[in-house]
């Protein structure tokens, strides 16, 4: 299936993945990464909170493009949907979710690591992978050599990346928008609205 969504990952280029520790911290969160120019989040379902940061992130920032990461089931999809979530993202390929998301409202984006988990996506009919986890996968080496096999499949990689990698990525012509929390994480002594900034830079400076 085509996401049709993609333009607007494309442009927004890095999707910073939120862990829901309440509805608070992420709107809080939110607000800092659109200031710094995010145009989209995923939101992993990972805690009791994230239905309902979804459902408060959405009304909040009607201009984000949120989307409901770790979907593992058909559930935790219809929940993401019933919440709002624009989009969804799951960290593997399993063919009954992704049957039923193409039912749905929304569309689905399977998560793929290996040759033959790509050649299985695609299919089911997804254009749009997440390759997952990424660095420890190989990161930019594999899908360097993906991007010249699988000519009409296009990742989101995300996993272990930090922004120092984000010029790597941002080269390859098979790369939609790039996930990771590196914008958020404790201990920088820049602000998450600077870091988002600088991430967004990079990576378009390596566009061209």
């Amino acid at each position: 299936m085509t996401n049709p969504l993609e333009p607007r990952l494309r442009r927004a280029a890095i999707v910073p993945i939120v862990q829901p520790r309440s509805v608070d911290f992420v709107l809080s969160l939110a607000e800092q990464l659109a200031e710094g120019g995010a145009e989209a989040i995923e939101i992993v379902m990972r805690s009791d909170a994230a239905l309902s940061a979804l459902e408060a992130c959405r009304q909040r920032f009607p201009e984000l493009l949120v989307g409901a990461g770790t979907i593992l089931t058909s559930a935790h999809y219809d929940a993401a949907v019933n919440a709002g979530a624009q989009f969804g993202i799951s960290p593997g390929f399993a063919p009954d979710v992704c049957a039923h998301a193409q039912k749905g409202p929304i569309p689905l984006v399977p998560g793929v690591q290996t040759a033959s988990e790509v050649m299985a996506a695609q299919a089911a009919g997804f254009s749009l992978q997440k390759f997952y986890p990424a660095e420890p996968a190989g990161g930019t080496v594999v899908l360097a050599d993906f991007a010249s096999i699988f000519t009409s499949v296009s990742f989101m990689p995300s996993g272990k990346i930090q922004q120092s990698h984000l010029a790597g990525y941002g080269k390859l012509r098979n790369i939609t928008s790039v996930g990771g929390s590196w914008m958020y994480a404790d201990g920088s002594a820049e602000t998450i609205r600077d870091r988002m900034a600088a991430s967004l830079a990079a990576i378009r400076a390596a566009r061209g």
